[in-house]
This record gives C-alpha cells, sequence and structure tokens, in this order.
C-alpha cells in the first residue's frame, strides 16, 4: 500500500516549473523555535520551584528544534513532564523538517521545486518510478515515524529488563522520548546524568547506537535500501543501489570503525579504564557513533583526553549523510572534495567513482560547502574569545580547545559538550543559538541554491591560466 504513493505521473499533468523562494525553510524553522520557547517559559513546563529564564528558554528550543542537543540546564531537573512532550514535538518537528525540507519548501509554495523533479527522485530511489513530491513526503514521513516506534518498542524491552519493577507507563514514555531524540540526533535526554544512566546497559546502548545511524544515514538511502533485493539472482528484479547510497554507507562504516579505534586507543588507560574490555569498546563504539551527530554520552567528555576531543571535532565536523537528521559538513561533501583532490594529483579533467562521472558543479558545491563551514567556526571561535575572555566558560580543564569543540558541536548541530555551556555568558548564549540556526539550515539552502541548473551566459570570456600554490 505504501509502494503504491510511487506511481507514474502522467506527462500532460504534470505542473510546470517555478521557482519558490528559499527563505521559506528558515522562516519556518524561526516561527517552530518561537513558538517552542514561548511554551518553555511559561511556568507549567517547569519543575516546582525551578525557573527558565526568556534567554535559556530560546536557547533550549532552538537547540530541540535544530536536533543540536547542547542545553544551558539540566533538562530533568527544570522541566516537567509537560516541558518534555514541548521538547519531543520541537525534536520531532525539526527532524522530519530537516530531511524533508526541499520537499517541504516546494509544497508550501504550492510548486515544484528542481531538486526534487521527477529525475532527482527517479536516481536517488534507484529502480522507483517517478514520483511526485508530496507523495514522498508522505512516504518519508510514515518511514520516520514507523523506525521511531521500532525504536522505542526495542527500547522499552531493553529498559524494563535492567529496571524491572518500574511503572511500565513511565518506561513507555522515556522509550519513545529516547527513540525519537535518538533517530532525530537531537541527543537530548529527560535523565538528569543523560545516556550515563543506561552505560552497564548493552542492549539499550545498542538499540541507541543504531537509531542514531538510522537517521544520520540519509533517508533516502534507507528507502533504496528498502527496496533493494541483494538476495536475488536477476539484476533487473533486484534493484540497485546509487552511487549516494553506496558513498552514505561506505563512509558511514569507515568513520565509525575508525572513530572506535582512535577513541579507545586514547581513553583505554583513562576515561575507559577499569572497565571489562567488551563494556570499554562498546561505548568508545557509542562515542564514535554518537560524535558524528547525535551528542549523547557515555563518558564525561569534559575529562577526555585532548587527542581524544581533536578526533572527536573531526568527526563532528564530518557528520552524517546529506538528506539526514545528522549535521555536520555531510559525509558524500567530503567524500566528493578528496575525490576531486585525487583527480587533481592524477591530472584528470573529471571525477570519477566507482565507474561514474561526477558533475563539475558538485565538486564546486562541495568547496563553498566546506569554505562557508570553515569560516563560520572561525567566526563563531572569535566571537567567543571576545564574550568569554577571562569569564568561567574559557576556565574549563580544556581551556580554548573546550571553546572550538563548544563552537565545532553548535555549528554540526552535534551537542556534545566539555561543560561550557552551562557557563556561557548572555553574549554567548546567543553566539551558540546563532550558530546552531545557521549549522542546521544554512548548508542545506546553499546546496539547495547551488544545484540549480546554471544560467546560460551568451558570451564566454577568453580562458586564461593563472599560478596555484
Amino acid at each position: 500500500m505504501i509502494r503504491s504513493l510511487f506511481q507514474s505521473v502522467p506527462r500532460e499533468s504534470r505542473p510546470r516549473r517555478q521557482e519558490v523562494d528559499l527563505r521559506l525553510v528558515p522562516l519556518g524553522f524561526a516561527a517552530v523555535i518561537a513558538v517552542g520557547a514561548a511554551l518553555l517559559a511559561l511556568p507549567w513546563t517547569h519543575q516546582p520551584g525551578k525557573e527558565l529564564g526568556t534567554l535559556d528558554a530560546v536557547f533550549l528550543a532552538t537547540s530541540a528544534t535544530c536536533v543540536t542537543g547542547l542545553v544551558t540546564v539540566n533538562v530533568a531537573e527544570t522541566l516537567n513532564t509537560f516541558g518534555h512532550l514541548v521538547l519531543l514535538v520541537l525534536i520531532q518537528l525539526g527532524g522530519i523538517g530537516i530531511v524533508t525540507a526541499g520537499m517541504l519548501l516546494a509544497l508550501a509554495a504550492g510548486r515544484r521545486l528542481s531538486l526534487a523533479d521527477e529525475q532527482t527522485i527517479r536516481a536517488t530511489l534507484g529502480r522507483l518510478r517517478e514520483a511526485r513530491p508530496r507523495d514522498v513526503f508522505i512516504y518519508s514521513c510514515i518511514f520516520v515515524l514507523l523506525l521511531e516506534l521500532a525504536g522505542a518498542v526495542a527500547m522499552f524491552v531493553a529498559m524494563t529488563r535492567v529496571e524491572v519493577g518500574r511503572d511500565p507507563g513511565a518506561v513507555a514514555w522515556e522509550a519513545v522520548f529516547h527513540s525519537v531524540s535518538a533517530f532525530c540526533n537531537a541527543g537530548i535526554s529527560t535523565y538528569p546524568e543523560g545516556m550515563m544512566r543506561w552505560r552497564h546497559a548493552p542492549l539499550v546502548v545498542l538499540v541507541v547506537a543504531l537509531l542514531i545511524v538510522a537517521g544520520g544515514i540519509g533517508l533516502m538511502t534507507l528507502i533504496n535500501l528498502r527496496y533493494y533485493y541483494f538476495w536475488r539472482r536477476d539484476p533487473r528484479r533486484r534493484g540497485r543501489l546509487t552511487l549516494g547510497t553506496r558513498l552514505c554507507i561506505a563512509s558511514a562504516l569507515l568513520l565509525l570503525v575508525v572513530g572506535t579505534v582512535a577513541v579507545w586507543g586514547f581513553e583505554w588507560g583513562d576515561t575507559l579504564q577499569g572497565h571489562p574490555w567488551p563494556e570499554q569498546l562498546l561505548w568508545a563504539f557509542f562515542h564514535s557513533t554518537s560524535a558524528r551527530t547525535a551528542g549523547f554520552n557515555l563518558v564525561d567528555v569534559g575529562t577526555m583526553n585532548p587527542a581524544t576531543l581533536l578526533i572527536t571535532i573531526g568527526l563532528m565536523f564530518i557528520g552524517g549523510a546529506p538528506g539526514s537528521t545528522a549535521g555536520g559538513l555531510k559525509t558524500v561533501t567530503v567524500v566528493v572534495l578528496l575525490l576531486t583532490a585525487w583527480s587533481a594529483l592524477r591530472r584528470r579533467d573529471e571525477v570519477e567513482c566507482w565507474g561514474r562521472r561526477l558533475p563539475p558543479r558538485i565538486s564546486f558545491v562541495a568547496t563553498m560547502l566546506l569554505l562557508f563551514a570553515g569560516l563560520t567556526i572561525v567566526a563563531g571561535v572569535g566571537l567567543l574569545m571576545l564574550t568569554e575572555n577571562q569569564q568561567p566558560a574559557s576556565r574549563t580543564a580544556h581551556g580554548w580547545l573546550g571553546i572550538v569543540f563548544e563552537v565545532v558541536s553548535a555549528f554540526c548541530t552535534t551537542g556534545l559538550s566539555t561543560g561550557v555551556t552551562p557557563l556561557l555568558t548572555p553574549p554567548g548564549k546567543v553566539i551558540i543559538i546563532a550558530l546552531m540556526f545557521t549549522g542546521r539550515l544554512a548548508p542545506l539552502l546553499l546546496a539547495l541554491y547551488l544545484v540549480r541548473p546554471p544560467e546560460r551566459r551568451p558570451v564566454r570570456p577568453p580562458l586564461e591560466e593563472v599560478a596555484l600554490g
């Protein structure tokens, strides 16, 4: 029944492609943040005797909607169940909104967006036939909700095995909240100690890790995998994995392995010391998984070695797959940059991967995204150096490395922190809010803008070489 959504659209009924206003997405996210902040600032969302200032409410609403995970207050101790429900709705809206933003843009304007036209959808979904953006949006929502429901059921079973005798209703609520938070890569928890509560429950940790991977690998990748029947011998009935799907899977596996080995190697004699080696390996794997996007932690990040923090910064900067709930520069973007550099070293004019040629504009877009991310992070660090100079945030155990870590975590919407977030001054909080909002939406809008067909120039200027290096 779900698959019947993807039916051919008669050519004569297809609407004319028109340009749409890219400002609809940031305005929509800003509206959700404003409503969420207003609700979180209300007294009946707080625990008895607790208060949440306006700036902290805006910070928390931005972090939830942009699925970041950085918080200036302890969510469990400050908000009550209604406040947690508001956070859950913000996380869900932000997660679904970001993975379907291009389609939502077309739907909101009632027009068709070039990025989501039939050819792009067919190439992304492999053997699936042409579909309208509305159909793909509905299918995407169903897919997300089904995965989150499956994760909630698995977490409920795992939690009840660890904490026997607890109220099933309370456990079910916690399972739903953390399933949505994990799949949307938000990293927000309703426990005072966060995911460290379950550090000795391997099944719970594995379920959360799998949800993080599923949310960070990209919705279109999951849909492509859904309709790839690898056990069939007939290639026509088997389907095919697109180049984007293969790049997402290969890069995710490589980063998970490299991150796990690096974290285990740097921390086995420090934060992991004194624990059985299977538990050490699981914690290292979870940190490698969470560092690329989610923000959950089983070990106090503030006590980690500087080398581990440096590796974590690299993982946060790369992030997850395009079209996913993850942040960062995106894995495929990094792969395209590496392939472009490799082609330049081999003195080739075209970028190739697995028997396919990439359009030149893909390399241009990847370079632009890298430049934008790098400049934004440098600007964020510089501004925090001004606002937090001689302030508590700059006097943590890791000093200015903690500030850099905080900026990368905010811009890449990861949510990990060395303990800097609660110590920020009001101007510092405003800077982190801006970084979270920019890091969540700017790369997407920039990519949407740059991948549009280029304007035809009637006159081309003469070609001339310039010196490099």
